[in-house]
């Protein structure tokens, strides 16, 4: 008969029977008076298994739970024995988890009037005594029963993993046909997905019609099918450590988006990246990736700007708030972007420096032409001007403030703040058209007398006084009046300063200066 087409949940019932009586044993056993379960020999010794107790205690009834040491078993155990018959499994539903460690199969779990595994250890000392039989009774679901025989059923010891070596032939009474589970499969329902190295999620080879087939062999947990055989998903080509199984086709990032893995054909590959600095790793539509910031655009790894960020107040609030050089583009500047050094710390930052000079050895020369001053010139770490055509257009795209920090010889410190500042353009000859208010610790409003004044150089004398020309005497460009005292940032004149700004209460020569903008902060 038929089983349906269907693995179901069975009764199964394990029995060991020795084939031979082996030596007589000569002790004898007590029983008790009534019908019990319980045999022992008086001077203490076990019977090896049930075969044994039945031999020697034949006019009682020696099914039950009984006491046994085989041969080398260090201690006497308890088994279920039925007739001469030794259970070394019992299983009738799922209130016993079968699903175990290495050493629990090895010592043994459950109940023996109940359902058990006797141990791998105890059916290794009983199938080593003598040539034992083994018989598996079954019973399914639908009440079918039977039973299939091994003629020669033998384990060895834990050194060799409890190997199954010997089951001899076997016969069976089953009125229908047996379709035992390949090597790590288990008996499950056919109503599901069936998950794969290559589909580890199932969605693939998903069935939802197995007609009259209820049952099939299925993985066990942390098994997945690998053409025919179950594996340990450890064994998949495509394992990731950490994740699990990586279908094949697809992509993995790593929590942080510093790893990039994918599986193509069984093979995983795993390449190290990092976002772009304008790019956030994050989920997107369920998959983790680097995500460009608000203002950029790419795939993540680079990310350029589709914001034009007119100066470092914009690179502040949209791309990062740590100071450095970064590129801007003004409005209305013909030239394209250009690259500023950006104050991020001072005053709540976005500070745009347009001036620096340092009093070290190889400062730079700040005696330029009108052209240089124009265009620009020097560096952050030696000093520099940032050029007028740059700071002419960056002060008319809107109100912008000035701040002007500054270091005299006595090494004190202190700053100029106006919440306003202006120039024209070339026609005008760069003329400082716009100085709002002072405040800071300089001691005195010094740049104000320069209000008003168009820019000179070495050789363009536009100053208001018509005996000396400030910018030559000077060497330097700046926006001189009728007279230079009060505020030059970048005289020329001495070798022990790099500027001059009137403080009644201080030295007036500065060894460090720096001028920076940004739009004005109207809190």
């Amino acid at each position: 008969m038929e089983l349906e087409g269907k693995l179901c949940r069975i009764f199964f019932l394990c029995l060991l029977a020795a084939q031979q009586s082996g030596a007589e044993v000569t002790q004898d056993y007590t029983a008790s008076e009534s019908d019990t379960s319980y045999f022992f020999y008086q001077d203490q010794s076990y019977p090896r298994d049930c075969k044994d107790i039945q031999d020697h205690c034949s006019t009682q009834n020696t099914t039950g739970a009984q006491v046994i040491q085989p041969d080398g078993y260090d201690s006497p155990f308890w088994v279920l024995c039925s007739g001469d018959w030794t259970i070394i499994q019992r299983r009738s539903d799922r209130l016993i988890d079968f699903s175990r460690s290495w050493a629990e199969y090895r010592d043994g779990f459950g109940f023996i009037n109940g359902n058990h595994w006797l141990g791998n250890e105890k059916v290794a000392h009983l199938t080593n005594q003598k040539t034992y039989e083994l018989r598996i009774d079954i019973e399914t679901e639908s009440g079918l029963t039977g039973y299939i025989s091994y003629g020669s059923f033998r384990i060895i010891d834990g050194f060799s993993d409890f190997s199954l070596v010997s089951v001899g032939r076997s016969n069976d009474t089953l009125e229908y046909a047996v379709t035992w589970c390949p090597t790590n499969t288990i008996p499950g329902n056919c109503n599901r997905c069936i998950a794969t190295c290559a589909d580890p999620s199932g969605t693939v080879d998903c069935s939802n019609n197995c007609g009259d087939i209820q049952q099939t062999c299925i993985c066990p947990p942390n098994y997945l099918m690998d053409g025919t055989n179950c594996i340990r998903q450890e064994n998949c080509g495509c394992y990731k450590e950490g994740h699990g199984v990586i279908a094949d086709g697809v992509s993995y990032m790593a929590a942080d988006c510093s790893e990039r893995c994918s599986c193509s054909s069984g093979v995983l590959t795993c390449v190290s990246q990092s976002c772009a600095q304008d790019a956030t790793c994050k989920e997107v539509n369920g998959v983790r990736t680097c995500s460009c910031n608000e203002g950029f655009e790419g795939d993540g790894l680079t990310c350029p700007s589709i914001r034009i960020n007119r100066d470092c107040y914009d690179i502040m609030r949209y791309v990062s708030t740590q100071s450095g050089e970064y590129a801007i583009t003004p409005s209305g500047g013909t030239g394209g972007p250009f690259n500023v050094n950006c104050n991020m710390t001072i005053d709540g930052g976005g500070w745009t420096v347009i001036q620096r000079r340092v009093f070290i050895p190889s400062r730079q020369d700040f005696n330029q032409d009108w052209d240089t001053y124009k265009s620009g010139f020097g560096s952050y770490s030696r000093g520099f001007w940032i050029g007028n055509e740059k700071i002419h257009h960056l002060t008319n795209q809107g109100d912008y403030e000035l701040r002007i920090d500054m270091v005299n010889q006595d090494h004190s410190a202190y700053y100029a703040k106006y919440d306003l500042f202006r120039i024209n353009a070339e026609s005008d000859k760069y003329k400082m058209s716009g100085l709002g208010s002072y405040t800071g610790t300089a001691g005195y409003n010094a740049l104000g007398y320069h209000h008003n004044e168009y820019f000179s150089t070495p050789d363009r004398d536009y100053d208001d006084n018509s005996y000396y020309h400030w910018a030559d005497n000077h060497d330097s460009g700046w926006w001189y009046g009728d007279y230079y005292y009060y505020c030059v940032l970048n005289w020329m004149i001495f070798d022990d300063d790099v500027g001059y700004w009137y403080n009644p209460s201080g030295s007036n020569y500065l060894i460090y200066t720096e001028m920076k903008i940004r739009p004005r902060q109207t809190n």
